[in-house]
């Protein structure tokens, strides 16, 4: 009898555990089909431009769906940045080599770029247009920014390259990298180059730029 009631006992738990599973990688589906279509808009239209009723139109779910999983708009804008959050944080560069930490940073960055271009696109729209969500997204853009900057300082130490102003080639190499992508409006020619051949181009045109020393 014990064993029974055992048996049973495990069949239910075990029933309520897999829908339990089930219900959070439904969740889990509705919300990347939510941050998907988010992101698509937010870089085509613009924050300000994109709806929340017209998320839920890309995303085919309803108008409830976002407030229970995000609460709204401003809320999915923000987490469509962990994965940039992440990447960016959690990137590490041995500045003992700093013309290699340069190289690879650049690298880093441009395929980060080409591969997540529709949140590099929303992120220069903020950056542009000067955002109040741009207190937001701090701590997205300034952990690449200071690694930069201590890369580009170990590099003036070490005396690989040189420059006369760390802002200004600070500056001008995040603009590199932050626009090392085709853009059919302003190439009207498509570029056969893969993205690790952009990649690498991008990284001889910052050497180049700096004047290295090697």
């Amino acid at each position: 009898m014990n064993n029974c009631f055992e048996r049973l006992f495990k069949k239910e738990v075990s029933t309520v555990d897999q829908k339990e599973n089930v219900s959070k990688e439904k969740n889990k589906e509705v919300k990347d089909q939510i941050l998907q279509a988010a992101k698509s808009l937010f870089s085509s239209r613009g924050y300000d431009g994109t709806t929340v009723r017209q998320i839920c139109d890309e995303a085919n779910v309803s108008l409830a769906l976002v407030s229970y999983h995000f609460g709204g708009k401003e809320n999915v804008f923000n987490a469509l940045f962990e994965p940039l959050r992440h990447t960016f944080m959690n990137a590490h560069y041995d500045i003992h080599d700093s013309l290699g930490a340069l190289r690879s940073f650049c690298r880093n960055f441009v395929l980060y770029r080409i591969h997540e271009h529709e949140l590099i696109d929303i992120l220069q729209q903020e950056i542009v247009m000067n955002s109040p969500r741009l207190e937001m997204l701090k701590d997205v853009f300034l952990p690449s920014w200071e690694q930069l900057r201590k890369i580009l300082l170990a590099c003036q130490e070490q005396q690989t390259i040189r420059f006369e102003s760390l802002d200004v080639a600070l500056n001008f190499i995040m603009g590199t990298l932050m626009y090392s992508l085709n853009n059919p409006f302003l190439n009207r020619s498509s570029l056969q180059s893969t993205p690790e051949q952009i990649a690498e181009h991008a990284v001889n045109f910052v050497l180049y730029g700096l004047q290295t020393k090697s």
